[in-house]
């Protein structure tokens, strides 16, 4: 009778030892599966919302390639609420073609060791893509180059203030375009110049005499960035209100040559002020083909960059809000005449207005 108890007695704490042992196995072990599965990237959603529309991420998650893939599992990053530890694999900028070449994802051809752009699926393609966006500001911010990375043309994968609280509607603006390249929704006229929609582009001609006129944003911004991407006949006398509120116009980023002074596109302009900055480089404007004049507006502060040259930044007043307006006029209307010979047949063409809002100013 004694034994079989003490029997019982074992069986039953081998039974709970055994109970308590599973249950620890699969919470530690089953818990660890969820957070690093390698079937998606839910665990890097919960701070970086963002990457669920990134491009990049997208693409190569549909490949099956998750995040852990490149930068580790980086589990003290995910688990630091702090957002003080970094994730196991970061890479500058310098490194991001050479990881890309790793045999297993982008291979290079023949004996070459960084994948390139003769490597890709159709090679005619992306030519075609560099012969159109070189020394031009894309969409994502990037400017692509001959020494351009692969995250110039791929995505906008940079994560530069993680936040682990924001919500969808707190992620930072996209760019968006304001130009539909069908007609001029979204656009209003004013003064005497011509606008007309016409094989995906803005036309733009000076009225009678010279006369000019603008095509407003029926949107007003406040701080943002703007990238305009243009050809022109020259001379011409146009350029891109920044800012204007009712009468009040702000500064005006202009595209002529001018004489007196000695300015070029990309200058910046203030009524009743003149230039405030001052582009003295006529090698930066493309006479034959399109150009892009990319700008930075914030508060009073104004940058600008002429096919990713940056020309400088200057502070003027105007409006703290207001309407986008491209402008034209006659060439005779420039201070000291243009540049080259006058002419009734200036054009101004416009292929694409991109517009990104900033949250606020730095």
């Amino acid at each position: 009778m004694r034994s079989n108890t003490r029997i019982n007695l074992y069986l039953a704490a081998g039974i709970l030892l055994f109970t308590a042992f599973a249950w620890v196995f699969n919470v530690c072990f089953a818990g660890r599966s969820q957070a690093e599965k390698s079937n998606g990237n839910s665990k890097c959603y919960v701070c970086h919302l963002a990457l669920k529309t990134e491009e990049l991420t997208m693409n190569h998650l549909g490949m099956g390639v998750t995040c852990d893939e490149c930068h580790g599992p980086s589990t003290e990053h995910m688990h630091d609420e702090m957002l003080m530890t970094k994730p196991d694999l970061l890479f500058g900028r310098a490194e991001v073609n050479k990881m890309c070449s790793n045999p297993s994802c982008h291979k290079p051809g023949g004996q070459r060791t960084v994948y390139g752009r003769q490597d890709h699926a159709d090679p005619v393609a992306v030519e075609a893509f560099f012969k159109k966006w070189r020394g031009r500001m894309r969409p994502n911010g990037r400017t692509v180059t001959t020494d351009s990375v692969c995250t110039d043309c791929h995505g906008k994968h940079n994560l530069h203030k993680p936040t682990a609280t924001q919500s969808e509607s707190e992620q930072p603006a996209e760019w968006l375009a304001a130009f539909n390249g069908r007609n001029l929704t979204g656009w209003q006229p004013s003064g005497a110049a011509s606008w007309v929609v016409k094989g995906g582009q803005i036309i733009a001609t000076p009225g009678a005499n010279g006369k000019g006129g603008a095509l407003w944003t029926e949107v007003e911004y406040k701080d943002y960035l703007l990238a305009v991407t243009f050809r022109a006949t020259w001379p011409i006398h146009a350029g891109i209100w920044l800012r204007a509120a009712d009468s009040r116009h702000g500064p005006r980023i202009e595209i002529f040559d001018s004489c007196e002074p000695e300015a070029f596109t990309g200058s910046v302009s203030v009524p009743g002020k003149g230039l405030v900055l001052v582009n003295l480089r006529e090698d930066l404007i493309d006479r034959e083909s399109w150009n892009t004049l990319s700008v930075r507006v914030e508060g009073d502060r104004i940058q600008v960059w002429l096919n990713a040259e940056e020309i400088g930044a200057v502070r003027a007043a105007g409006p703290a809000k207001g309407k986008i307006g491209l402008y034209i006029e006659g060439p005779a209307g420039l201070q000291g005449g243009p540049k080259q010979g006058g002419s009734k047949s200036a054009e101004l063409h416009v292929r694409e207005v991109q517009i990104q809002r900033l949250s606020k100013a730095e």
